[in-house]
């Protein structure tokens, strides 16, 4: 769960709504160009210097909400240093001066460093985590776990309300900013420029995080920057151009510190919507995989408050336990073979009533419900025969086993499943065996009031007749039977030991004989006792002396360790499923590293390209055009508007590096139908260093290391390799509208290429970025060299920035100086005469272009409008070359 403000929240979407403008969208996020107006006095809050803390000013609103304060100024380098060197997290900053702003740092490290710095002053820790995560250089790039503790009065990152209830007394970053027009394009020392209310740059200088999220993986930053016009800040734009993840590194994102309780604060669900009963994480992805051997696995419960299925994902990609709200009951889940639904009832054991079984997805939007078409079905659990075929077993009735004749004139039932659909059910044998079915379907295991088992045509009672309930057979083949007693004799003389009620957790081997006894944690007794499916794991419910279902706990039934996974109001019904070590058949390939290019713990690397990974993989065959570049390309080329099938490999952080080892390992090896590749080039990113780029890109994810290691399978892939890639990289419902129907093409909206384009940076080429560049332009001349006989042509491709930049000493957004990129252009369209399959396409021509502004969404990125209209010229392009 995510703690976020709530009533400043919809604050700040009122706000909005009042300031809003239309007007051209800025470079940077979301937002419009509006330079919000200080509010009116009656409701403008009071602003004053904090006495009691330094360098900060109180701000009181004039409502509901609480006071807090906010720092002057960004944290500098030598305040960082100072908390942090004592630190043992500390590493070393790389500031050009003390005095300035502290940058390059993460999410995460300003999260390490607000609760050091409550420390220091004798407060409580805002942000409570489980276990940090650092990469090579010392920063902290996860923070398992991390909880903001929205009632602890500490220091911390403001909400983005907060931020700009401040800014927004005196927004005037014409007057109050380092900006374009002033800094060099670099970061200066705080407070030159002042505001009325007393805060030093709000507006400008550096781009400023706060707390809050931009959809589930983003954070929001405000302010703007020392590298844009006065006039493309905005207070409510949220973003910058490129993704700031928690984990990002950026030399002009930095921060500056709030202190006060968030008030009011509500836990949101994965929708957003308000958690109507808040669950505890207690182990994490890294904690589950040291006990299960993989980052693939998932646990579904029933909330037992709301009636309502919930599920964890512990691949690293959920941030926690996620509710799927809905009307149907859910009792005794069982998720499927693999991993993608669940199926359920509405009854649960040992109680008489009526009941239907329904299977759906297992996500957050728990899409594609089904209800199985019979009078009455009790504890679905799913069955995969030894041919591969998938079914789901049923009882008709669940309720006490105690009569035999009652017993046995109920029903097992069996009804094939696939493609969302139920097949036509029918019955394996006499007497509701809800516990569980071996795979040969010849044993069967009952435990409500009795342990009764089916063997080969035979209904037996065990545990000397008494009583016993929740019952579970095991998946492993071994057929051992796990379940719970009410302290009977027979399960103290196993035990050696006196004890109560589902104090103890016990297994019987397949002939009955008892062999493990595993006691409660103290304080807690069991229930809801379940197989893992995997050797000697189990998963329960912890009930507390108060009757309540508190926690969700696995146990090792070798080592009788209990590792506690969630907590809550009233947790039932928990199914674990892990993914079997020889899914799709392939015994050799790494689970945790086949085709799984994203990395579930440190989340650096980029989640769209391991989409477009994906993509690849499944269309390999197919595919005759693949444009690859930065997020000029993903948001510029339309797959849909060419005549062949072609995929859009465009993603941010990308650059010619990233494509050149795209290329040459994945493309150009396993693409067989390729007949085009169109390459982007531009000229203000060729100064991006190979190692720092391509690390960033392809240096944390194990898919890409995998591969490497096994000579990019040039040699064949081996089986069922595609399929390890479709499960390591899960599309969502988000991901099918932004990148899958549109093959790849992420669709912005028209907005303008504004009259004062952004300059990132200084148009004076640093000596060490000359030599990059030069390497960027031999890199890419050697490839198109050593493609001449490889069967496909290759387009280097221009894409258009704003045509303001021709009033300008740069080529574009990201620098490099104009006389640069004409002699590199020159030099272009000399190979394009020497290679013949080399052809240059110059959409940009130095600013004199014909895409209007409803083809721009910024400076530098192309509309869905301009992307159709680009892809529709290089189409008619790739017609006449047919020809």
């Amino acid at each position: 769960m995510r703690f976020s403000d709530l009533v400043m929240k919809r604050w700040f979407a009122c706000f909005l709504l009042c300031v809003a403008l239309a007007s051209c969208s800025d470079s940077h996020g979301d937002g419009r160009k509006n330079p919000a107006e200080s509010a009116d006095s009656e409701s403008a809050p009071v602003i004053v210097l904090d006495s009691l803390r330094e360098g900060m000013m109180r701000i009181i609103p004039n409502g509901a909400s609480s006071a807090y304060s906010l720092g002057i100024h960004e944290v500098t380098c030598s305040e960082f240093d100072k908390i942090a060197k004592d630190e043992d997290w500390y590493f070393a900053l790389d500031c050009a001066n003390d005095k300035l702003p502290v940058t390059n740092v993460s999410y995460y490290d300003v999260v390490l460093f607000a609760n050091a710095y409550s420390r220091l002053f004798g407060y409580d820790s805002v942000y409570a985590y489980h276990r940090p995560f650092f990469n090579a250089k010392g920063h902290c790039i996860n923070l398992e776990g991390l909880e903001v503790r929205s009632d602890v009065e500490g220091f911390r990152l403001p909400t983005e309300a907060e931020w700009v209830m401040a800014a927004s007394q005196s927004w005037n970053p014409e007057k109050y900013s380092w900006n374009s027009t002033n800094s060099n394009f670099e970061l200066h020392e705080p407070c030159a420029f002042p505001d009325s209310i007393g805060f030093c740059d709000l507006a400008g200088n550096a781009l400023e995080l706060t707390n809050d999220w931009f959809g589930s993986l983003e954070k929001v930053v405000k302010g703007g920057m020392m590298v844009q016009a006065p006039s493309e800040m905005n207070l409510n734009t949220r973003g910058d151009v490129y993704p700031v993840t928690p984990s990002t590194l950026s030399g002009y994102i930095g921060f500056r510190l709030a202190f006060g309780k968030i008030p009011e604060a509500t836990g949101l669900d994965e929708q957003n919507g308000v958690a109507t009963n808040y669950m505890k994480m207690k182990a994490f992805s890294s904690d589950v995989r040291e006990k299960v051997g993989t980052y693939h696995s998932k646990l579904a419960f029933r909330n037992n408050v709301t009636g309502n299925l919930v599920y964890i994902d512990y691949d690293g990609r959920s941030p926690g336990a996620i509710e799927i709200f809905d009307t149907v009951q859910v009792f005794h889940p069982d998720i499927s073979p693999d991993g993608s639904k669940v199926a359920f009832c509405t009854g649960m054991e040992g109680v008489d009533g009526p009941s239907s079984v329904y299977v759906r997805n297992l996500d957050a939007n728990g899409g594609g419900l089904v209800k199985l078409d019979v009078e009455k079905a009790v504890i679905p659990r799913w069955h995969v025969s030894e041919g591969g075929d998938t079914s789901i077993v049923f009882v008709d009735d669940a309720s006490d086993n105690s009569d035999d004749a009652e017993f046995l004139a109920r029903g097992t039932w069996i009804v094939p499943f696939s493609n969302g659909k139920f097949g036509q059910a029918k019955k394996l044998m006499d007497g509701a065996y809800h516990s569980g079915v071996s795979q040969s379907l010849n044993r069967a295991v009952s435990g409500a009031r009795r342990l009764r088992v089916h063997v080969n045509g035979k209904d037996d009672v065990w545990y000397n007749g008494e009583q016993a309930c929740n019952a579970s057979l095991s998946k492993d083949g071994l057929n051992q039977t796990l379940f719970l007693d009410f302290g009977g004799s027979t399960g103290r003389a196993f035990a050696s030991d006196k004890y109560g009620v589902h104090e103890r957790l016990l297994v019987a081997d397949s002939s009955g004989k008892m062999v493990r006894a595993i006691p409660a944690p103290k304080g807690f007794s069991f229930d809801h006792s379940e197989w893992v499916n995997r050797d000697n794991l189990a998963v329960v419910s912890l009930v507390n002396v108060q009757g309540e279902h508190a926690k969700l706990a696995l146990v090792n039934v070798l080592d009788s360790s209990v590792t506690e996974l969630v907590e809550g109001g009233d947790l039932w019904h928990p199914n674990m499923w892990v993914m079997p070590k020889n899914t799709f058949g392939n015994k050799d390939l790494d689970l945790d590293s086949a085709g799984l290019y994203w990395d579930p713990i440190y989340q650096g690397g980029e989640r769209s390209a391991s989409l477009k990974m994906r993509m690849f993989w499944d269309e390999r065959d197919s595919l005759e055009v693949i444009a690859v570049g930065t997020s000029r390309t993903e948001r510029g080329f339309d797959p849909t508007q060419i005549s062949k099938s072609a995929l859009n490999f465009g993603y941010v952080g990308g650059n010619i590096w990233a494509a050149l080892y795209l290329m040459d390992n994945y493309f150009i090896p396993h693409a067989k139908n390729l007949k085009y590749l169109i390459v982007e080039i531009s000229y203000d990113l060729m100064h991006n260093s190979k190692a720092s780029r391509m690390q960033f890109a392809f240096g944390q994810a194990p898919g890409y290391f995998y591969d490497r290691n096994h000579n990019f399978w040039r040699n064949g892939l081996p089986q069922s390799f595609v399929r390890f890639v479709d499960a390591n990289v899960c599309y969502t419902g988000a991901d099918s509208l932004n990148y899958v129907n549109m093959r790849g093409l992420l669709m912005l909206e028209p907005n303008c290429w504004s009259d004062e384009p952004e300059i990132k940076y200084d148009t004076v080429m640093q000596t060490s970025w000359q030599k990059n560049y030069d390497n960027s332009v031999d890199s890419l001349t050697a490839f198109i060299d050593s493609t001449q006989n490889k069967g496909f042509k290759i387009i280097g491709l221009v894409y258009p920035q704003s045509p303001g930049y021709a009033n300008t000493g740069s080529f574009g957004r990201h620098g490099t100086k104009r006389s640069q990129a004409l002699k590199t252009a020159a030099y272009f369209d000399s190979l394009a005469q020497v290679y013949p399959h080399f052809i240059m396409v110059d959409e940009n021509k130095f600013g004199m272009h014909d895409y209007t502004d409803d083809m721009a969404n910024d400076c530098d990125h192309l509309s869905f409008v301009g992307a159709k209209h680009l892809s529709s010229r290089l189409d008619s392009l790739i017609k006449t070359l047919e020809k």
